[in-house]
Formats: C-alpha cells, structure tokens, sequence
C-alpha cells in the first residue's frame, strides 16, 4: 500500500457495496516506457506533494483544505498501456490520506516500470482487485477498447470507475456502462486531462460564466499530436483495439464543447483520412479528423486533430482552444506560443479580447486544478461533481458516432 507522505488523510463516506462481479476464466500517445514527465499538464514534484500540491505548467498550486469525511478512500490501477495513468493516480494521490493498494497489468515490461515508479504497490490480479471489497476506487489507462468492458466490470463489482480518454471505443459500451451505472449506484470518472489538467480552460470556463465575453457563439478546438510511429504499441496500428483518431484524440474537444458551451449537440458531420503516416502505420490507420458541431442553442463548433506535428516542434502539440462571443474573445494556447522569439516566453497562455479591453494575456496563475478534489467529494457525496452522467453518457454516445458516421476523405 502507499499513501503519499505528509498527506493528512480525507476520510470518505463509504456506500454500499453491490455484489461483486463473478470472473470468467500522447502529449497524448500509448507510451511503452514510463514517461519522465507524468502527463501532459500533471507532474511529479515530491517537495509539492508535502505541501499538499499539484504541479502544472505554471507552477505549483496548494489544494482545497481537507474534507471532512468518514474513511481514506483506497484505490487500484488495472491497465498500464497509456502513459496517462500516471498523471492520474498523482492527482489521485493529492487527496488527503488516499491510498494506492495495488495495481494489475498483462504487461511484465509495463508492470516493471510502474513498480520502479511505485515499489510500495502490490502486483496483484485483476480479479484479486475487483473482488477486494477494501477498494473503493479503480483507475485505468488500459488498451482503447477494453476500457468500456473493463468499466462494466468494475461498476459491477460495486467499485467507481476513473478511465482513461477515450473511456470506451463501441456504442454497445455506452449502453453497458449506462445499465451498470443504473444498476450499480457507482461513479464513473473520465480524465480528459486537457482541459481537466489545464489552468487556462479552467479559467476561461470561470470567464465565460461570468458572462465576460457574452453569450457564446462558436468553438473551436484544436488538437495536432506528435506521431513518432515506430514506437507505438501493436494494438495502437489495430482499429479494433484502438477505436479511430477521432474517437481518440478528439474525445478532448468534443468533451470541451459541452463542458464550455454547456450544450449538448444537436447535430455533427465528421471526417476523416488518411494523408501520409509512415511506416508501420498501415493504410488503415487515420491520422486525420475534424467535425462541424451544432449545440442545442445553435452554438456551433469546429474540432480538428491530427498525427501531423512536425519533428522540429518544440512541442509534442501545439493544441488551441478560440472561444468566439457576442462580446469578446478567448484564445487557449494550452502548451506553446510558437510566435514568441524568447523561448523563456513560449508556454502556453490565454488571450481576451472584448469591447472594452484591447487583447491582453489573462494571468492564470492562481487557478487551481480541482479535478481531484472533485473526485474526492463526489466519492463523499455520492453524486458525480466532475460531470454528470447525463452529460458524460452523451459525450461518449456522440464521439463514438462522429467516429463511426465519418466521412473518409482519403
């Protein structure tokens, strides 16, 4: 077991527990080694963790006070296959008192390597896990698309669900995990940590409620992505396994449209292709997607992602966000400002313009990032504070169509 030291415990409300479920038998890429920085916009910083912290792009943040709740919430990892479960167990870590009490992968080379990360974490089974009726909690970062079976089995074996993006790769999954979330009176957690781990959309959500750019109009969102090819993982080259570029990257932005608009959509029309990924992505594999979208309100919007950011980018993605209102404008520059000649001056930032300020950098500083905190009081509270099941059931619904009603281009 391991809880991260000088962290007061935060006790949580524990719920009943269903019947346990009976077995049978970069930024955002699938990395294959344990990356030196833990996710995109989350990393580890043992001196920030005693402070009680989260490290972001722009330095660290103290966390929301303790919660007073009644038991320290313990938590597994099943799946080791995106470099992204490690960002999430250090923010799940942040929670006062959180303890990590095992994790289970396929993988021995994985495995290691989350071991050397964490040598006081038991490898146990996945089923050891799942029938453990201590944990309340599985964290996952699994192979695309078993990560929607693995969550009906997880809410079945009346444990909540934190899952990698994308969460599921097949309609049928949606249907599934929706009668498990019925049945089972669990959570489910998805971490789109684009904007989930990212101080500039935080704000700008703050900014846009508070009716600082006026009514929205238009989104637009913006998500190239590194490709380097020759170390993907098999599955990733498997459209069964992987589950499409659009299904998988711009899972972010399709998020980000009904987080920032608070709409749901209306209508869509997608496409994607394939323009030239080298070998050995084969010519199944799409490394281009964009879709038109239609909110309820008639606020609409653009996303666009690709496998196209060039070698000699400093970055492994320049990723944007344009929020266009009745009275103003924001700009997210999530990672890098490319046009800044001091490389001192290139991190990302935000921009805003409206009818009474000229353009100007909004200071984001002090924003904090609350996705565990919300993890935490949504356990205490026994109703999902990250977003709705409502929303997210929609969300996963419509990403897997926009994959599926496609246009291939090319």
């Amino acid at each position: 077991m391991f809880i991260r030291p000088g962290v007061a415990p935060i006790r949580l409300q524990r719920q009943h527990q269903a019947h346990p479920h009976q077995h049978g038998g970069q930024q955002c890429r699938p990395h294959r080694r344990a990356p030196s920085v833990l996710s995109h916009r989350l990393s580890l910083n043992p001196r920030a963790h005693r402070d009680k912290t989260i490290r972001t792009r722009n330095g660290y943040h103290r966390c929301p006070p303790d919660l007073n709740t009644r038991s320290a919430v313990k938590f597994a990892v099943i799946g080791l296959n995106h470099g992204h479960i490690y960002g999430q167990v250090e923010g799940l870590l942040t929670i006062p008192g959180a303890q990590f009490v095992g994790f289970a992968a396929v993988e021995d080379d994985l495995a290691a390597q989350f071991a050397a990360r964490y040598p006081d974490v038991p490898r146990r089974t996945k089923s050891e896990l799942l029938a453990d009726p201590a944990i309340d909690l599985i964290a996952s970062a699994s192979i695309n698309a078993e990560r929607g079976p693995l969550g009906v089995e997880t809410l079945r074996a009346g444990k909540h669900y934190f899952v990698d993006k994308p969460p599921l790769t097949r309609l049928e999954d949606v249907d599934a995990i929706e009668a498990a979330l019925q049945a089972s009176g669990k959570m489910m957690f998805v971490f789109y940590g684009e904007r989930m781990s990212c101080q500039f959309d935080i704000k700008a959500k703050q900014l846009v409620q508070q009716g600082a750019i006026g009514e929205i109009v238009h989104v637009m969102g913006l998500g190239p992505h590194r490709l380097n090819a020759p170390s993907r993982p098999s599955w990733f080259y498997d459209p069964a396994q992987y589950g499409g570029t659009f299904n998988d990257i711009a899972s972010h932005q399709v998020e980000w449209f009904v987080w920032i608009t608070g709409q749901r959509i209306k209508s869509f029309s997608s496409r994607i292709g394939r323009f030239g990924s080298p070998a050995p992505a084969p010519a199944s594999f799409e490394d281009f997607a964009d879709a038109t979208i239609t909110g309820e309100n008639g606020v609409t919007g653009y996303v666009r992602v690709d496998w196209f950011t060039p070698e000699k980018s400093p970055i492994w993605g320049d990723v944007r966000g344009l929020i266009v209102g009745t009275k103003g404008t924001i700009e997210i520059r999530r990672t890098i400002n490319l046009a800044a000649k001091d490389d001192a001056d290139r991190k990302g930032h935000m921009l805003m313009t409206t009818h009474e300020l000229p353009p100007h950098r909004v200071d984001c500083s002090q924003v904090l990032i609350e996705w565990p905190t919300q993890i935490a009081q949504s356990l205490q509270q026994n109703r999902n504070l990250l977003l709705d099941h409502d929303t997210l059931l929609h969300v996963m619904r419509q990403t897997v169509r926009m994959q599926r009603e496609a246009t291939r281009v090319r």
